[in-house]
């Protein structure tokens, strides 16, 4: 069976997704989800850490887990032969967030909350007052001090995309329109930049994976199923 490896952002565990999106991959994928690992103080150390031993059919990144994805890239092209970018960041000499997604002050639970508030849109939150019903109940949240390490490590990410001119392979970039925590340009400027890659916007903030995850994973699934037989791999 095909595998996938899917990779979250700030904070994220490996049993943070939405249960349907998960569901939705394993269809088609053997599916692996890494959470960032407690070493390593780069972005580029990330990727070092969680590189695959052998190529992969499929690597996924979620907004700080996207750069580590991008990372891997540059360290192996054919470490994948299809990668998806969901709510990437290009680097930091484009917009960031909010000074709160770093504040970790007053513990974790309080960044926590002020995440899921920068996460969607006002107009769904109001409609959606209980957004912890999205998110599942994970077994062991991220220590604050592991926080700060990757707060830190995407922080000080300039980027690689001028790294990426030889990536090939087929690269789907998925963003929110109103996202506040990695601007709508991060993905343009990604999807602009690599030679194969597209751009889908959903009409959410950043945490569309958790707000519509049927309809992302099955974004996923169609760009893989359509480039499917050819070899992206630059070997």
């Amino acid at each position: 069976m095909k595998k996938a490896i899917v990779i979250p952002g700030l904070g994220g565990t490996e049993d943070c997704w939405a249960s349907l999106f998960t569901s939705r991959l394993r269809t088609g994928f053997s599916v692996q989800s890494m959470a960032l690992p407690s070493k390593g103080h780069t972005i580029s150390e990330f990727s070092e850490i969680l590189m695959p031993d052998k190529p992969v059919d499929l690597l996924v990144g979620f907004s700080m887990g996207a750069a580590v994805v991008l990372e891997m890239l540059v360290r192996n092209p054919g470490a994948a032969s299809h990668a998806v970018l969901m709510a990437p960041p290009a680097g930091n000499h484009l917009p960031q967030p909010p000074e709160e997604a770093y504040d970790f002050n007053l513990g974790r639970a309080k960044w926590a909350a002020s995440m899921l508030e920068m996460m969607f849109t006002p107009n769904w939150l109001a409609a959606h007052p209980d957004v912890t019903e999205f998110f599942p109940r994970v077994s062991k949240p991220v220590a604050v001090e592991l926080l700060i390490m990757q707060s830190n490590a995407i922080r000080n990410w300039e980027g690689c995309l001028t790294k990426l001119g030889n990536t090939i392979l087929p690269v789907l970039v998925l963003a929110g329109r109103y996202d506040i925590i990695t601007p709508l340009v991060h993905a343009e400027t990604i999807s602009q930049t690599l030679s194969n890659a597209s751009l889908s916007v959903f009409d959410t903030g950043h945490g569309f994976p958790w707000q519509c995850p049927l309809e992302t994973a099955n974004m996923i699934m169609e760009f893989s199923n359509e480039n499917t037989g050819t070899d992206f791999t630059g070997s």
